[in-house]
């Protein structure tokens, strides 16, 4: 029994040996792939010496004594050490956690080394060369592991070192601009007639080709990063390329394409130019803090496609000036590239300046003559004294010895009729891309929907909001203002504020106001969409029409809920909100509260739906709309007559379209005494049954009705299938019983009445006549 039980325990103990072996075998294996599978410290080391000499070399650029850098030399400056600031803090990043990886495994793996189960002795030969095996693969990789470990410490420290240096020159170079910033209201220098050209250090061509070198390579390192925002930005590219050329083709196959394209001009022109126009003027609104470089080449390549687009609509005698207006804002856009100063920068900078104050005077004498076809944009002439008066201060600082804020004014001035410009053309394109898509497809619901007639008054004014927006920014970015006021901005949206024990943020109220602004577009949408029918010459009944309140509920309700997460409003808040709304509803809003309950109740209870033909009160029609509050129906001489939900359901509420559209109608006619009733029953039956517009399975009805003063009054009663063409019908069966009646020599009497007054207004006459 002792031998068996022996044996039992061997057994368990090697089966629970096995098992460890295996498990410390699978982490042994994971652990090597996982230093052959990660980062190598090699292409980290590799790296180190260039990002170090970048640092040396800025740092030798202070410390040179002579002129100091240039405002935008000082903020290339910054971008650059930012990026390898950046990169610096990729590289820390992935080495720590690669050092906790090495660590994490090594702590297992020292477990392993010190499992006393390993090296219990096990008759099994294999198992037992699989144990040592373990132990010596555990020692090999606690060897690796441990070397590895001391390279990455190595190369944390070094990183480190370089990017507390790299943090060091940042530091130095804000306090330098911060210094050119408020110096720059100051005379930074003599005036231009007595500064002297010894005091430069550089050529103005030499520091030309050294700053498009140091651009050049800013901005590929600026680029290499954003490729997210490039390549969806291109793909909005060829969205909105392909859009217009399918647009303008359909057009043009139109009978009266002549007559649409008459109204386009840049898209007629040519849809690549005018796209690719758009798209460099988007482009940079898909980055943050835009680099000055990539503006740069961005406005390059738009003045490309703008100056194609606009030179067939340009008068003769603006050709060339529009020329000379290129040529300028060529050479400050340089200009504004330069990383250290110049003499003969400053009296460059004079001569554009005389040059565009010119062409400003030139367009306000001639402001009516400048383009052909294209109406001039009521901003032109605003827009052009802000361009000269800016110019002119240009001028004015640099003669007295403030070259930096006279370059900054100088290439702000001419920014800001470029930009107002390429606005202006932008928002004619975006309106003309938009008239081409509703004439495309004017028979289509969406082009109903957008309804470009009555959207182009409301467009235009949202592009006159976009387009001072995005000029703004443009001269915010021009004045080197943009960081420090878009920081005040965010520190204004996010500062917190309070209203009682009531806490928020601008940028949460801002949240939820534009979340449940979305959310009643998107309920509009659906609503037109699936709710409206547009027919105006048959209205015919939507059952879908009612569920399209509840959806449309819905659909507030989640936007609501949407908006109060997304703005950080606390549950608790939102009960004391509602509390408060229950005490407002209790005071003054019972009507209004009534009549959401109203149109939840119409909703669910289906007592109306779009198309119905009804009668409320004194008012009939046809319900054109359910709403949340109220609801609308079209009346039939064409008004819409807007009811409160409340009304239908206190109030009688007839429905002539709740199961069918049948309506029955009748008439009553008079015959002589002298008539045969049961022919004249059988001719008018025989005229009703004849018309195609009666229902043939319920039969008309002729009943007598009474027997008048001078006639025999007879009922008629027959039914239509739509209520729709009943008045029509009615009118029909009348005329047509009437002529087979007078056909048959059946005699229809004026009443008594009408004839004795007749002869009584007779006899007077002839009384009066006697007289």
């Amino acid at each position: 029994m002792s031998a068996a039980s022996a044996a039992l325990g061997q057994d368990t103990l090697v089966s629970y040996i096995v098992k460890k072996v295996e498990s410390y075998s699978f982490k042994i294996k994971r652990d090597q792939s996982t230093i052959k599978r990660d980062i190598k410290v090699a292409p980290i080391k590799e790296a180190l010496p260039s990002i170090k000499k970048t640092l040396d070399a800025f740092s030798k650029r202070l410390n040179e004594k002579g002129r100091p850098m240039n405002l935008r030399g000082l903020n290339t400056s910054e971008i650059i050490l930012q990026e390898n600031s950046d990169r610096l803090l990729d590289l820390q990043s992935t080495l720590n956690d690669y050092f906790n990886t090495l660590v994490l495994d090594n702590i297992s793996l020292k477990q392993i080394r010190k499992d006393k189960l390993l090296r219990t002795y096990v008759s099994d030969t294999s198992l037992r060369n699989q144990m040592q095996s373990i132990i010596q693969n555990a020692i090999e990789l606690d060897s690796t592991q441990k070397s590895i470990l001391a390279k990455v410490t190595v190369l944390k420290n070094k990183v480190s070192v370089i990017l507390l240096q790299s943090n060091d020159i940042i530091s130095e170079i804000k306090y330098l601009t911060a210094n050119v910033k408020i110096r720059m209201w100051g005379q930074e220098d003599e005036s231009i007639f007595e500064d002297r050209p010894s005091e430069y250090n550089q050529s103005l061509t030499a520091i030309t080709l050294s700053s498009l070198y140091i651009n050049a390579k800013v901005l590929g390192n600026y680029l290499s990063n954003k490729w997210d925002s490039i390549s969806f930005a291109f793909l909005l590219f060829v969205f909105i390329v392909f859009w217009c050329y399918s647009n303008i083709r359909r057009v043009k196959k139109m009978p009266e394409a002549k007559e649409v394209l008459a109204q386009v001009f840049f898209l007629k022109r040519s849809v690549f130019a005018a796209c690719l126009m758009v798209f460099f003027t988007y482009l940079p609104f898909f980055f943050q803090n835009s680099q000055m470089s990539f503006l740069h080449t961005c406005e390059l390549l738009r003045l490309i496609s703008l100056s194609y687009l606009l030179y067939p609509f340009l008068s003769k005698s603006f050709k060339p000036i529009w020329f000379i207006f290129c040529l300028l804002w060529l050479y400050l856009a340089l200009d504004d590239l330069l990383l250290d100063p110049a003499l003969a920068e400053r009296w460059m900078l004079i001569i554009a300046d005389i040059l565009l104050i010119i062409i400003c005077i030139k367009i306000l004498k001639n402001i009516n003559d400048i383009f052909i076809k294209v109406a001039n944009s009521p901003a032109t002439k605003p827009l052009v004294i802000f361009c000269m008066a800016i110019s002119f201060l240009s001028l004015l600082f640099n003669i007295s010895g403030r070259p930096t804020l006279a370059k900054i004014l100088g290439v702000t001035a001419i920014q800001s009729l470029f930009i107002g410009i390429t606005l202006k053309v932008f928002s004619t394109i975006v309106i003309e891309s938009i008239y081409l898509q509703s004439e495309a497809y004017k028979e289509s619901k969406f082009s109903e929907f957008i309804n470009f007639k009555i959207l182009q008054h409301r467009l235009k004014k949202f592009l006159w909001f976009v387009a001072i927006i995005v000029w703004g920014i443009s001269l915010l970015i021009d004045f080197d203002l943009y960081a420090f006021e878009s920081n005040r901005f965010n520190l204004f949206l996010n500062a917190n504020r309070a209203i009682g024990n009531m806490n928020f943020t601008y940028a949460s109220v801002a949240i939820f106001i534009g979340i449940i602004w979305l959310s009643s577009i998107i309920s509009s949408i659906v609503n037109f969409f699936f709710n409206q029918q547009r027919s105006k010459d048959v209205i015919k009944k939507n059952t879908i029409g009612s569920m399209m309140l509840l959806i449309r509920l819905a659909i507030w309700s989640i936007g609501f809920i949407i908006a109060v997460a997304a703005a950080g409003i606390p549950l608790d808040k939102i009960s004391i909100m509602l509390g408060a709304l229950g005490v407002g509803i209790g005071f003054g809003l019972q009507n209004i509260t009534n009549n959401l309950v109203s149109g939840i109740i119409l909703a669910f209870e289906r007592p109306i739906q779009i198309g119905d033909h009804i009668e409320i009160g004194n008012k009939a029609g046809v319900v054109d709309e359910i709403g949340v509050r109220s609801s609308k129906i079209k009346s039939f001489d064409g008004s819409d007559i807007i009811v409160p939900n409340g009304d239908f359901l206190s109030q009688h509420v007839i429905n002539w379209t709740k199961q069918d559209r049948r309506k029955r109608l009748n008439f009553v006619i008079g015959v002589s005494y002298d008539s045969n009733l049961n022919s004249v029953k059988e001719i008018i039956e025989k005229t009703i049954e004849a018309n195609e517009n009666v229902l043939k399975e319920n039969p008309p009805i002729i009943l007598v009705h009474d027997f008048g003063a001078s006639a025999i009054n007879i009922d008629v009663f027959f039914w239509v299938e739509d209520l729709f063409i009943a008045n029509s019908t009615k009118t029909r069966v009348m005329i047509e019983v009437y002529d087979n009646l007078i056909k048959n020599k059946i005699v229809i009497p004026y009443p008594i009445v009408t004839v004795l007054q007749e002869n009584k207004e007779t006899d007077n006459k002839e009384v009066s006549d006697t007289k």
